[in-house]
């Protein structure tokens, strides 16, 4: 899906949520 994803994160900083996307690549995730 196109867009901002809005995760169930509503207190995560952008720093956080940057290295959360990280992590899930890290592990083969796509997002």
């Amino acid at each position: 899906p196109g867009g901002h994803t809005r995760l169930p994160l509503v207190d995560a900083t952008d720093a956080q949520i940057a290295q959360l996307r990280e992590d899930l690549r890290a592990g083969g995730v796509s997002v």
